[in-house]
C-alpha cells in the first residue's frame, strides 16, 4: 500500500509501541542512484524499515520523501 507519512505511523501504532519508526520516518530519504546511496550505504539501504511482531511482519519503504509502501504480513503459523 502506498501512503504518506502520517497514514502509515498510524498503522505502525496499531501494532507497536516503540519510537523506531519515528525515527525511520524522520531521516532523509536517500536517493538509490546518488553518490551518498553508494559510498554510505554500500550493503543495503536507508529507506527500508521492518519490524516483526508475534504475529505479523511490517515493513516500510521510503519511495520519495513523503510517500511510503507498507506492508503488512501475518506470520504463518506451522
Amino acid at each position: 500500500m502506498e501512503m504518506n507519512k502520517s497514514e502509515a505511523l498510524k498503522i505502525y501504532k496499531q501494532y507497536f509501541k516503540d519510537e523506531e519508526f519515528i525515527d525511520f520516518l524522520e531521516s532523509p530519504y536517500i536517493i538509490v542512484d546518488s553518490d551518498d546511496f553508494k559510498d554510505y550505504y554500500p550493503e543495503g539501504t536507508p529507506n527500508l524499515f521492518s519490524k516483526e511482531a508475534s504475529s505479523l511482519f511490517f515493513t516500510a519503504y521510503k519511495l520519495s520523501e513523503d510517500l511510503l509502501s507498507i506492508t503488512l504480513e501475518n506470520k504463518k503459523k506451522n
